[in-house]
């Protein structure tokens, strides 16, 4: 009887992992920002779903993509529907739990018509157009969010899906002077659809996104721990760069905290 109860207790410890191990995380994104986040269930869902899956892969954990805008996507994940955004700047999102590395280094561009002369020199340079297209609830860098909030009348908000696309289109047919939007989605948008050719007027500084998990989810913290010590991992061992050499891109230099 004794060596029974002990088989037993010996075998407690893998049953309670076990759970652990078959945990999915449930990622929600927009299907329009290629190559961030694409269509859930292609073959090329988005690099940072991609870096997510490899890291928590490896941790035992399953990583499966959902496709909503933007606006509905931050309202679930905070409501707790599911685990996270694959990409979120900080400020759109403070009450989220945030790995320490990062999932992207992003740049955002003042996109104008081919023919337009106008130069972007800063966020107060906008002052000088009178529609200018964004996303609602992204957030540009504190320059743009506080030029975006304080002269709202220059801004038309844009919610829903294909909003690159759409944006681009607009611009072309003289219905916007510009529209700002991150560089890697607009030259991954235009490869879709060539006929489409802006020019690029000038850009922010670079920023970082996070993976940023819901803070109503019990395992937060872990989940970002398990984040940032795979991401430091897969750049050591060469797999970022080859992930994102599959979209077209460069791997961007280490970032320290």
């Amino acid at each position: 009887m004794k060596a029974l109860i002990a088989w037993i207790a010996s075998l407690a410890p893998l049953l309670l992992a076990a759970p652990a191990r078959a945990d999915e995380i449930v990622l929600a994104s927009p299907a329009y920002w290629c190559p961030f986040s694409c269509q859930a269930g292609s073959a090329r869902e988005g690099f940072t779903v991609d870096i997510a899956r490899e890291i928590f892969t490896a941790a035992g954990h399953k990583v499966r993509l959902v496709n909503e805008n933007y606006s509905r996507a931050l309202i679930d994940v905070r409501a707790g529907a599911f685990t996270a955004t694959a990409s979120t700047f900080r400020e759109e999102a403070p009450d989220f739990v945030f790995p320490v590395q990062p999932v992207s280094r992003n740049r955002f561009c003042v996109y104008v018509a081919a023919d337009s002369r106008w130069t972007y020199r800063g966020a107060a340079s906008l002052s000088e157009l009178q529609r200018v297209g964004i996303i609602r609830d992204y957030s540009y860098g504190v320059a743009l969010d506080v030029i975006i909030r304080t002269s709202p009348q220059r801004f038309e908000v844009n919610t829903g899906d294909s909003l690159t696309e759409r944006m681009l289109r607009r611009l072309q047919m003289g219905r916007l002077d510009a529209f700002i939007e991150e560089e890697n989605v607009v030259a991954y948008t235009r490869q879709q659809h060539p006929e489409l050719a802006p020019r690029n007027a000038g850009c922010e500084p670079p920023s970082y996104a996070y993976l940023a998990i819901s803070p109503r989810h019990p395992k937060a913290q872990e989940y970002a721990r398990i984040f940032s010590d795979g991401m430091v991992r897969l750049r050591r061992s060469g797999r970022l760069k080859a992930i994102l050499a599959t979209y077209g891109l460069l791997e961007w230099p280490a970032w320290q905290p």
